[in-house]
């Protein structure tokens, strides 16, 4: 496969909520991401940012040669699963694309309950004369797929909704994808780090290329509700100088500003802790073993 099948795109990095009228240069959709990989398309949450992939689909030469969409959703949050409705290959008739949405069976119930009948329209209507296919595939955490030319691992992140009493635990799952051939990849989104989670982030980034961490907060202290922040992502960083780690799921009460400043002051001598920015491509490298960002 040539190097220039590997790339991997930012479409939607705030946490949350959507910034309407848009307004920040860094992220204004919720989390979207993609690892383009020949026919096949991984694509990493599907949030408000999910539409804006759909369209890239439909109008950029570099995907002509996908076949297969594979939609790994985290969790069930609907800022996570939010985008669906919106993408490009439920509304343009015979693309051809077969699309597989992977979740968790928490996950799924919610995708399939907020689109249901009076809320919305069944995912399986929006496909029929569009998609050759729409299948959903329940995920657990601490399983291997493979799927096409991509082996595909989970972990059991910490995430959860409310606090103290109300506190409700929610099977989340992040993602390891090794690529033969080609790179490897990790999605640590959504999740609040802490030493009981240190060993498997380490398990994960074991020999990854590029990561996507939940900094939602930016420090360490103010970790709560389930989410990250960019010091821990710095930290990791520091650990793994060998892969590019992106600060994404920007928590949406942080202007640009803001999230600027905090990665100035905890990524200080770290060229490889970047701030996932919507619109960035990064492409990979074979012959240095390293992901590049080309705009």
């Amino acid at each position: 496969m040539a190097d220039s099948a590997f790339q991997f795109d930012v479409w939607g990095c705030r946490g949350s909520r959507n910034f309407v009228p848009s307004r920040s240069k860094i992220g204004n959709l919720t989390a979207c991401y993609s690892l383009l990989a020949g026919e096949d398309l991984f694509v990493l949450d599907a949030g408000r940012g999910l539409a804006a992939l759909g369209n890239a689909i439909r109008t950029e030469s570099r995907f002509k040669k996908v076949a297969r969409v594979h939609v790994l959703v985290s969790h069930a949050h609907m800022d996570h699963w939010e985008g669906l409705k919106d993408a490009d290959w439920f509304w343009f008739r015979g693309n051809g694309l077969q699309v597989t949405i992977w979740a968790t069976d928490q996950g799924l119930e919610a995708i399939r309950s907020g689109h249901a009948h009076p809320s919305y329209v069944p995912l399986e209507l929006l496909a029929e004369g569009t998609l050759s296919g729409l299948a959903y595939c329940t995920l657990k955490s601490g399983e291997a797929r493979n799927i096409y030319n991509v082996e595909v691992k989970t972990s059991a992140l910490n995430h959860y909704s409310g606090q103290g009493f109300s506190r409700r635990p929610l099977d989340t799952v992040g993602f390891r994808l090794e690529v033969n051939g080609g790179p490897t990849l990790c999605y640590l989104s959504d999740h609040e780090p802490g030493p009981d989670t240190l060993q498997t982030e380490l398990s994960m980034m074991a020999g990854a290329h590029l990561a996507v961490y939940d900094s939602h907060f930016p420090d360490i202290k103010r970790q709560a509700h389930g989410h990250g922040s960019q010091e821990h992502t710095a930290e990791m960083a520091r650990r793994h100088p060998e892969a590019i780690l992106l600060a994404g799921h920007h928590g949406p009460m942080f202007s640009d500003e803001d999230i600027r400043a905090t990665h100035k002051r905890h990524g200080k001598g770290l060229a490889n802790f970047h701030l996932a920015t919507e619109g960035t491509t990064y492409t990979w490298d074979a012959r240095k073993t390293v992901f590049r960002a080309v705009k």
